[in-house]
């Protein structure tokens, strides 16, 4: 009887760091290149190469992974700040601005399905609209 406790006590000890894995993890999208939670306005999505979709927390996160894969994404979609709505990178409007999206990277790069959108940001927050070579993702995002 006592060797059974003593069994059933050490494979308590044994699952309760999984079990605690398992019952904190959470069901909401994670960012592919440091796990940060995803805020679904900052949102960018990459179809890489292989034709996977991968997500991230800010646009700061995409670049960084993209420039670590070498080939280019086969598409790449930007969150509407605005809207939240997912929209092509090669259209969106894009303004750096004192606003941090995301403390880990320090990214302060928005995107905009509306000129109109980027620009009142670009009042309110003191940013500057990003053009030709400044744009996000290279020849990747570019419009």
């Amino acid at each position: 009887m006592r060797r059974t406790v003593i069994a059933v006590g050490v494979a308590v000890l044994l699952v309760l760091p999984f079990l605690g894995t398992w019952l904190r993890r959470s069901p909401e999208a994670r960012c592919a290149l440091d796990g940060g939670a995803i805020v679904p306005s900052y949102r960018v999505r990459v179809q890489d190469a292989a034709g996977e979709s991968r997500e991230f927390c800010c646009i700061r996160c995409a670049e960084i992974w993209l420039e670590r894969q070498g080939k280019r994404a086969r598409a790449i979609w930007v969150a509407d700040e605005y809207s939240g709505a997912e929209i092509d990178a090669a259209t969106a409007y894009y303004v750096r601005s004192l606003v941090v999206t995301t403390p880990t990277t320090g990214n302060r790069i928005h995107a905009f399905r509306k000129q109109v959108d980027a620009e009142q940001h670009v009042e309110k927050f003191h940013g500057a609209i990003l053009t030709n070579a400044e744009r996000p993702f290279g020849n990747q995002g570019k419009k």
